[in-house]
């Protein structure tokens, strides 16, 4: 369990902008609390000055105008104080929003899929995690920032005032900051459970929606609403024991922090009536020596922010602080910017090895090939060859362990991959399509004008059921391209990959989930974006592979044929048996297992699983 202060530091080491308007929100809540005693002061000296020295209203006068400029000051200094917080927790959790999608999206280089988070964990860091830390700098920060400084101003200002009465607080101060420590520890651990139950809580909801069909299906979808019933009971109950442990804390400050001020009242009381004190001062004492425990009433208010915002920390700061083993200095997420490119052809694996378990066998085991300029070549192979491998280090996404990869004669390991990236185009499999307009989905972020983007609709085949729509490239489709047919989403993958015109394109199984005449109009719609660019193509089906010049065949991540489809018919055992149906993840061609090339359909692999 982290040390609170290590928090403080690592949450506002998180974002260096942040610390100014940190700082400003301590200074603002300083000058507050200063503004607050020096106001409490001057209305005891003016009731002093009226009902025991029998002055008027034109000798207190300055005494007033004091006290309304002392309340201006607090004022602005408490809008001073919130300001700088807001600006502080908008800046911290933008920048480790963006430091946390930039861990998840950089895969795992030596890791097994069975090491990688779940969606849920992920939803609960950058979502329910990072939010947790608005109270935290907003609200916990500057009270504690404030319980730290105020109480000590407060005690030298009862100390000039009146020094017996400073030996009441000598000894209500200690004593409450124990409490409040013991009582935080039962808080924080009760705030972590909470966190860890959220976010089973979104795994299970996140999975019972995947698998609402066959939950439907085999009438077991009243069995996961009780299920869901309870996890969520439970979760409630978690929630309501911290907020009655934060009730407690502070139910434990006001008993104390009222028992202090009543004894004070009665040693002033006593001594003013022996004359030992006089009535201004003693007035003063009683007015100021509650805001000695105003900060720390605060601090309990608050302290299950704090606590929540502790324990979400130490759910964001191994995504932060994990070894860097997604990619070696100097690979493809090295050091930026060393070496130019001087084109993307030709692109040449060499003696390339990948290993993601340790201790099992490569995914990909010494790979050599090469794609000339404006040549396609296409990836075949049975499911598990290394296929998305390939492609995950073409994309700048994985790093070879061993070997290397070059473009245009430049080794990528000595390339920003963000440079790379811009020579890419890149169709997956199943393309994602955002919630917004047609053109939006097509541009995705380019400064595209309308032109080129019906351009490249034209040229994906994609106009036609364009203009269909309602609002034609105006037309907003739902998230995921639920309002649109899974042929209709691959053309505009192709169109988004047309806008970019990037000189290499990689063609990731994007015919997989089609049927055969869509993918008889997809491919039609790929061959514009072919024409004249050098092609990595993952193919599914025969039809796909024969898009490419030519096809390297992939089995048990090596290289074991490399030519025409003609020409692996007769070399390659692997490549035979694919398209005969006989391996893993293929099926014989419709209608013929004629391999002497006249089949037009067939698939050639399994799914995205190498």
């Amino acid at each position: 369990m982290s040390d609170p202060r290590t928090t403080f530091r690592a949450v506002v080491a998180a974002e260096p902008t942040a610390r100014g308007p940190i700082l400003l929100s301590a200074v603002g809540e300083v000058v507050a609390l200063i503004a607050l005693l020096a106001t409490l002061v001057l209305i005891a000296r003016g009731v002093d000055a009226v009902f025991v020295g029998g002055r008027g209203a034109a000798e207190i006068l300055p005494l007033v105008l004091a006290v309304g400029a002392l309340g201006s000051l607090r004022a602005v200094a408490q809008w001073v104080a919130a300001r700088g917080a807001g600006v502080a927790s908008a800046r911290i959790r933008s920048s480790l929003r963006l430091r946390l999608l930039g861990a998840i999206v950089q895969p795992v280089r030596s890791a097994g899929t069975a090491e990688r988070r779940r969606s849920a964990d992920l939803l609960g860091v950058v979502g329910d995690a990072v939010d947790s830390l608005d109270d935290y700098v907003v609200r916990f920060v500057p009270t504690a920032a404030l319980a730290v400084f105020g109480p000590a101003i407060v005690f030298v200002v009862v100390v000039v005032l009146d020094p017996w009465s400073s030996l009441v607080l000598v000894f209500a101060g200690p004593m409450l900051i124990l409490l409040l420590a013991v009582i935080g520890r039962r808080t924080r651990e009760l705030t972590r459970v909470r966190l860890a139950e959220l976010s089973w809580l979104h795994g299970f909801f996140l999975d019972l929606l995947r698998g609402l069909g066959a939950l439907t299906a085999t009438n077991r979808a009243e069995d996961a609403g009780a299920r869901i019933e309870e996890v969520s009971r439970r979760h409630g109950a978690t929630t309501m024991e911290v907020l009655r442990t934060a009730f407690q804390t502070s139910l434990v400050l006001e008993w104390s922090a009222t028992a202090a001020t009543a004894l004070v009242a009665v040693t002033v009381s006593f001594r003013m009536i022996g004359g030992g004190l006089s009535f201004a001062v003693a007035l003063s004492t009683l007015v100021v020596v509650p805001e000695f425990f105003g900060p720390l009433r605060r601090l309990a208010v608050e302290y299950h922010a704090g606590q929540s915002g502790q324990a979400s920390w130490e759910r964001i700061g191994p995504w932060l602080t994990e070894p860097a083993t997604h990619a070696e200095p100097g690979r493809l997420d090295g050091p930026t910017g060393r070496v130019s490119l001087r084109g993307v052809a030709p692109l040449e694996f060499v003696g390339v090895t990948v290993r993601r378990d340790p201790e099992g066998a490569p995914t990909v085991d010494d790979v050599t090939f090469r794609i000339d300029p404006g040549e396609t070549v296409a990836l075949v192979g049975p499911s598990g060859a290394g296929k998305s491998t390939i492609v995950a280090i073409v994309l700048g996404f994985l790093a070879p362990d061993r070997g290397t990869v070059h473009a245009g004669g430049v080794d990528l390991g000595e390339v920003d991959v963000t440079e790379w990236r811009r020579h890419l185009a890149w169709v997956p499999q199943s393309p994602t399509v955002f919630a917004g307009t047609v053109a939006d989905n097509v541009r995705l972020g380019l400064d595209a004008e309308d032109d080129r983007v019906r351009s490249a609709l034209h040229a994906a085949g994609a106009m036609e059921f364009v203009d269909d729509l309602d609002d034609g490239i105006d037309t907003v489709l739902a998230e995921e391209g639920t309002t649109i047919s899974g042929g209709q989403r691959q053309r505009l993958a192709i169109a988004r990959a047309w806008v970019r015109d990037a000189p290499l394109v990689v063609l990731d199984e994007f015919t997989a989930h089609l049927d055969l005449i869509t993918e008889e109009q997809v491919l039609a719609a790929a061959g514009a974006l072919l024409n004249g660019r050098t092609t990595l193509l993952v193919a599914h089906r025969l039809q796909t592979a024969r898009l490419a010049d030519r096809i390297v065949v992939l089995d048990g991540g090596r290289v074991v044929g490399d030519g025409t489809h003609d020409e692996l018919l007769s070399t390659c055992v692997t490549y035979r048996a694919l398209v005969e149906g006989r391996r893993d993840g293929l099926l014989a061609e419709a209608g013929s297992t004629d391999v002497g090339g006249t089949a037009s359909e067939g698939t050639m692999s399994g799914g995205t699983g190498s």
